[in-house]
């Protein structure tokens, strides 16, 4: 019972009532469970010992069951996203990319009834999907998701020929974690297990927003979000009396177990 009593103090805290039980309903205890169940089918041997487990999931649900989620926007998406990563941290799943829910509606299913889609994708667009309404895909019983709204990489105009040299940019930063290099944005960039973080980071020993990577007159900083384990720049920890410490080419942040490179280039 020990993941059921995670959810229920996570999800059911920010969504008690989404699903109130009247005539058969979905919880978002049994919505956790069905997901579970089907990683677990859907779990397949990839080497000796290592499992691989979708990493994208489509949820659909009743008209009504649908309704009452929608209520609550990306809080219970999210939220099923943790208790993934949490299942398949216990089980010893191997996960190739993010973790994304998308809940949809589906007329064809009766209330209490629900499917689910997975599949796995190293680089899928960011963030667990709030449900969304969508008009019929095939016919007048068929639900389609809508696609997540992203914003497109924002590219600056290129500058004019001038008679003088134009001033040297600003040297960009980036995150080396686990063979992988995320861009790091000059105003802010935050680092943690939650899916809605800059940078994910799935270890039970993140807070989910942990720390704060931004630049301010021309230098970059580290900075603790009130994380529960504490962040560490080259070995010095980030406290209520330095709560940010700056950050030069190769510094290497801790948080938890994991480990990130700051690069400059």
């Amino acid at each position: 019972m020990g993941l059921l009593d995670n959810l229920e103090r996570g999800i059911e805290k920010a969504v008690r009532g989404a699903f109130s039980g009247r005539g058969g309903s979905l919880g978002p205890v049994e919505i956790a469970t069905a997901v579970r169940r089907h990683m677990d089918r859907e779990s397949k041997t990839i080497a000796e010992g290592q499992n691989l487990a979708p990493n994208l999931y489509k949820i659909r649900l009743a008209g009504e069951d649908f309704a009452e989620a929608k209520k609550y926007g990306v809080t219970l998406a999210e939220e099923l996203c943790e208790e993934i990563l949490r299942h398949a941290e216990s089980q010893g799943y191997t996960l190739l990319g993010p973790v994304k829910a998308t809940f949809v509606k589906n007329t064809e299913l009766k209330r209490g009834q629900l499917s689910i889609e997975s599949r796995t994708d190293r680089d899928p667009q960011s963030s667990p999907i709030a449900p969304h309404e969508s008009s019929p895909a095939a016919g007048p019983s068929a639900g389609a998701p809508l696609p997540s709204t992203m914003a497109q990489p924002r590219v600056a105009p290129r500058a004019a020929p001038a008679p003088a040299p134009a001033p040297q940019a600003e040297p960009a930063a980036s995150l080396e974690y686990e063979e992988r290099s995320y861009p790091v944005r000059p105003d802010s960039t935050v680092i943690g297990r939650s899916t809605s973080a800059d940078v994910t980071v799935p270890d039970t020993g993140v807070s989910r927003k942990h720390v704060e990577i931004f630049r301010a007159g021309g230098t970059w900083y580290a900075r603790d979000l009130g994380s529960t384990n504490g962040s560490y720049v080259d070995g010095e920890q980030l406290t209520g009396d330095q709560p940010k410490v700056q950050l030069t080419d190769g510094a290497l942040i801790s948080l938890g177990n994991a480990r990130l490179r700051f690069r400059l280039s």
